[in-house]
């Protein structure tokens, strides 16, 4: 065993390898936004993107506007950090050039069948641009135009999807030749991550053997059978200081069926440090990245220290709040179930879950009647404060159930008229209510589904969680939520994704302060809503009800007299010698804090 270094260099790749093989495209403030935050945490080697055909890679078209945004050019002009850009050709290095880089890198497979798929020519034809490339650089660097350094990639160490296992001999080769060619570092890459600490350990023995310097080499693991950090950690005790990875996991490859993301930063963090060994990284701010990427890619973060580190600061009292306070999961009880309705109690709150998720969680007459009887009844019950609208299954709620024989839809004038009836006093009397009404958003919804979230005061949502007011592509309108939604989206922003019917992502929601958290999957919903709950403890039930009221007022007449009016009773309400001001006041004169959840359910068996 080679006596281990004290330090470790970590290659964080993911705004160009963790970025290229997502779907849909990503805005390119938020790839330079994501380079701001993980400068910040304290990684050196950031790799910036590509300068590759739009055709080859889509998502890294924008290449030259994150080379040009100005903090970049602050960031490539700073000796202290490297900041490498992947070049496929000579035409790509003078890109870089001219746009002041000072690091590129180079790639080749070790296979030949992967380098066909891949970069379109056999290993040795990617040898030999590889080498132009190194050479263009170099003879720039010793002009003293730039100075240019080259990295190296080697793909498919252990194993091609095409042709199987990859020889010792050919890793080898590959290296050697972009070793001669004046690459600094060559950067091995388990692209389908099929690799173990065996195998790790084989191939480093065998380079070793074969004179190649453990120093001049560099780990790259996928993670696709979870053996990508004990890969780092075979090949760390074997000699090797430097590993790329990606934060929050991401990555892949369209070349490669099946292949995972590339170990995610956080958990080499973690590992190392655990390990006393340095990596100059904050794991905290670096878990924040990952957990803000995660979100404005509407992705699960692949990460197993972000997410757990997620979750357990998902049990502070107050999001953001600086010191963690541990809240214990709340004990939900059974209180009724109906055809696709769940009713469960804890304390003073309520939830009320869709059940039907084999169809999306759509409304029928059935299921809007007894939505409205379960709040209604909440709505006059004393001892509950806060009541909580979800769902089971992938979908939140599909809206109406539009089924053959279901929807009202084209059914004459009764059907309609009772089918607006049903609707209208649903989502009035959610948003009428006087307890805090709470969306705990589980997935997509659409239509009625919107206006079920949108009638509630407060919403919390996994980031698989899209809105979409599809209504104009099947001849229809959002009727009867659309003063919900314009009141929430705001008049512009509503008149957009009604008439485009667009999909709306929880994180652009989130952005707009519309969602008050998104969270990554359903587990941390429910533990994010355990310590919302938590937190509104401290809220009195009336000085809630009466807030509502004042919001409600300036909605429906702002500057007008009804607003003065119902401010003037609201003000009389909460002065009273009875109310729950004299008993909150009291308290504080003692310096005391208030549980108002248990005082609720106090007054209440006290009226028994």
């Amino acid at each position: 065993m080679v006596q281990q270094s004290p330090s470790v260099r970590i290659v964080e790749v993911g705004p160009r390898d963790g970025l290229q093989n997502i779907r849909d495209s990503v805005p390119t403030q938020t790839k330079l936004e994501l380079i701001r935050r993980l400068q910040a945490t304290g990684l050196s080697t950031i790799e910036l993107t590509s300068v590759v055909s739009p055709r080859a890679v889509p998502q890294l078209k924008d290449c030259r506007e994150v080379l040009q945004d100005e903090e970049v050019k602050t960031f490539l002009q700073n000796p202290r950090l490297r900041l490498p850009v992947l070049v496929p050709n000579e035409k790509g290095l003078k890109i870089a050039i001219e746009h002041g880089v000072r690091e590129v890198a180079v790639f080749v497979s070790a296979t030949e069948g992967f380098s066909k798929a891949n970069i379109n020519c056999t290993v040795q034809e990617g040898l030999e641009r590889a080498k132009r490339v190194a050479a263009l650089a170099l003879a720039t660097k010793e002009a003293g135009e730039s100075q240019i350094a080259v990295r190296g990639y080697v793909s498919c160490i252990f194993a091609d999807p095409f042709d199987g296992q990859t020889p010792h001999s050919a890793v080898l080769h590959c290296v050697q030749e972009l070793l001669k060619a004046g690459c600094y570092e060559i950067s091995l890459g388990d692209t389908l991550g099929v690799g173990s600490p065996f195998n790790v350990r084989s191939l480093l023995a065998y380079l070793k053997d074969n004179n190649i310097p453990l120093s001049k080499l560099a780990g790259h693991f996928h993670d696709t059978y979870g053996q990508a950090v004990a890969n780092v950690w075979e090949a760390y005790t074997c000699g090797l200081t430097v590993f790329d990875s990606s934060v929050a996991g991401l990555g892949g490859c369209p070349f490669a069926p099946g292949a995972k993301g590339n170990v995610a930063t956080e958990d080499l963090v973690y590992m190392f440090n655990n390990a006393g060994i340095f990596t100059g990284v904050d794991l905290s701010r670096l878990t924040e990245v990952g957990t803000w990427i995660s979100k404005q890619l509407s992705i699960t973060n692949s990460s197993r220290v972000g997410t757990a580190l997620m979750i357990k600061d998902s049990t502070k009292l107050v999001s953001g709040s600086s010191k963690p306070q541990q809240t214990k999961p709340l004990q939900w009880t059974l209180i009724s179930e109906t055809d696709g309705l769940l009713l469960h109690r804890s304390g003073v709150n309520l939830k009320i879950t869709l059940n039907r998720p084999k169809n999306g969680n759509a409304l029928t007459a059935t299921m809007i009647f007894d939505i409205t009887k379960a709040v209604t009844d909440a709505n006059y019950d004393a001892e509950i404060s806060r009541i909580i609208i979800t769902a089971n299954g992938k979908f939140f709620c599909t809206g109406m159930d539009l089924g053959k024989d279901s929807t009202p839809v084209a059914r004459g004038v009764s059907a309609s008229d009772a089918q607006y009836a049903r609707l209208t006093t649903l989502f009035e009397t959610i948003d009428t209510s006087p307890k805090v009404t709470i969306a705990t958003i589980n997935g997509p919804a659409f239509g009625g589904g919107v206006g079920l979230a949108f009638a509630c005061d407060i919403r919390i949502a996994t980031n698989s969680t899209v809105m979409t007011l599809s209504e104009v592509k099947l001849g229809l309108c959002p009727a009867t939520i659309s003063k919900y939604v314009i009141r929430e989206y705001g008049l512009s922003f509503a008149r957009e994704v009604m008439l485009s019917a667009r999909p709306v992502k929880a994180s652009e929601l989130k952005t707009r302060g519309i969602i008050t958290d998104v969270v990554g999957n359903v587990e941390q919903l429910n533990l994010r809503l355990d310590a919302l709950l938590d937190a509104l403890r401290i809220a009195s039930p009336n000085a809630s009800r009466m807030s509502k009221e004042l919001i409600r007022l300036a909605w429906k007449d702002g500057g007008g007299e009804k607003q003065a009016t119902g401010i003037k009773t609201l003000f009389d309400e909460m002065m009273r010698s009875d109310a729950d001001g004299a008993h909150g006041l009291r308290e504080f004169g003692l310096k005391r804090k208030v549980d108002w959840d248990a005082h609720t359910l106090q007054q209440g068996k006290s009226k028994l």
